[in-house]
């Protein structure tokens, strides 16, 4: 058998699409046109001009990168003194739970105290998300604030005929498949569960599509 070797020719754009490439094609023009304008091979005024564009897109770049740094070493200081507030609000809303001379109207005024939601459970409704992670269709959803959820699926055209409870905030569906050498569907449903309740509505229809693996 002879194999026929086809060459496939593409073009590259002499303006880089990485930021890096940029900058690094920039600086060596503004180091190297100036000698082809003494030596008059380029146009002095056009040249001089795209030199001065490039240069301040490169000053540009730079202070870009420099306040992007700036930027994550502020967050990163701001989250580390947060956390440790966090801790010291702790510790002083416990010393002041703890003075009987302090009363709750004055912690309530101060936002000294936790606050007590109560959400009616008849309309909550799980949302359902899925992909596949290494082949294992994986189920997400908003688990706070209840225990978990009721899952039900199906496979193509079958029946709802699965069904099982789960109380993380996601689901791998590790589930032999039907057959490798097939593209399989599977759909899932939910409802919420709180006390061991089946609870709300039910959740959006979502669905994965599986691909052969064989």
């Amino acid at each position: 058998m002879s194999f026929i070797l086809t060459l496939i020719t593409t073009i590259k754009s002499f303006i880089s699409s990485t930021e890096e490439g940029y900058a690094e094609k920039s600086d060596n023009f503004i180091e190297k046109a100036p000698a082809y304008i003494e030596q008059g091979i380029l146009p002095k005024e056009a040249t001089e001009a795209l030199i001065a564009k490039l240069q301040e897109v490169e000053a540009l770049r730079k202070e870009k990168n420099e306040l992007i740094q700036a930027s994550h070493n502020k967050r990163q200081e701001f989250v580390g003194s947060k956390t440790d507030c966090d801790r010291v609000l702790r510790d002083y809303k416990n010393e002041v739970d703890l003075n009987p001379a302090v009363p709750e109207n004055v912690k309530r005024e101060l936002g000294l105290l936790n606050e007590k939601k109560i959400e009616e459970s008849n309309n909550k409704r799980p949302k359902l998300d899925v992909k596949p992670i290494g082949g294992v269709p994986r189920i997400t959803y908003q688990k706070s604030p209840m225990d978990g959820i009721k899952l039900y699926s199906k496979i193509n055209d079958g029946e709802y005929n699965f069904e099982t409870t789960v109380n993380l905030s996601h689901f791998d569906d590790t589930r032999a498949r039907i057959s490798t050498k097939e593209t399989e569907i599977r759909e899932y449903y939910a409802y919420y569960i709180y006390k061991g309740q089946k609870v709300g509505k039910q959740s959006n229809v979502v669905r994965v599509v599986l691909e052969p693996i064989e």
